[in-house]
Order: structure tokens, then C-alpha cells, then sequence
């Protein structure tokens, strides 16, 4: 019983260290990006991607301000919100 239990802890902590590993490198290029960039970014890597906001002007014109559904690879149909924040005066 107690090689289950010591066991099953290591298990939990070494999973544990590896999700909160994982979790920086998939992060989508935020900080001012265009919302382009990010989309397309995260088509490549699996996701589909809804776009939350007024899009007033190309998302080459438009920043990404958030991106919400990442957690680690990309699992087959998973989906991502992403932010936008376009310029209003774009014509």
C-alpha cells in the first residue's frame, strides 16, 4: 500500500511540473501583435480560432488584446477565443 501511495504522489507531482511547464511554450505572441498574426499563429498550431470583438478593419489593422483557451498542445478541434481591439477611424 505505501508503494501505491508514494507512487501515485510522485506521479502527481511530475505531472504537475510538467502542465505548468508546458503552459508558457504554447502561449500565442501577444503584447501589441497584430490580430493577424495571432490567428494565424494559432491555426498552425491545431487550434480554431473564434475572434471576440468589433472587427471594424482587417485583422492587420487590429491588435490582439487577449487569447483565452490555451492549455498545452492542441487537441484535435479545440478552439480559442482571441480578443480584438480595431482602430475606429480605419476607412
Amino acid at each position: 500500500m505505501k508503494r501505491v501511495t508514494l507512487g501515485a504522489a510522485l506521479f502527481g507531482v511530475v505531472a504537475g511540473a510538467a502542465v505548468a511547464l508546458a503552459g508558457p511554450a504554447s502561449a500565442a505572441p501577444l503584447g501589441g501583435s497584430s490580430a493577424d498574426n495571432v490567428v494565424q499563429t494559432l491555426q498552425a498550431r491545431g487550434y480554431t480560432v473564434q475572434i471576440n470583438g468589433a472587427q471594424d478593419a482587417p485583422l492587420d489593422r487590429c491588435t490582439a488584446t487577449d487569447v483565452e483557451g490555451l492549455n498545452g498542445p492542441a487537441p484535435a478541434g479545440s478552439t480559442v477565443y482571441v480578443t480584438i481591439d480595431c482602430p475606429n477611424d480605419y476607412r
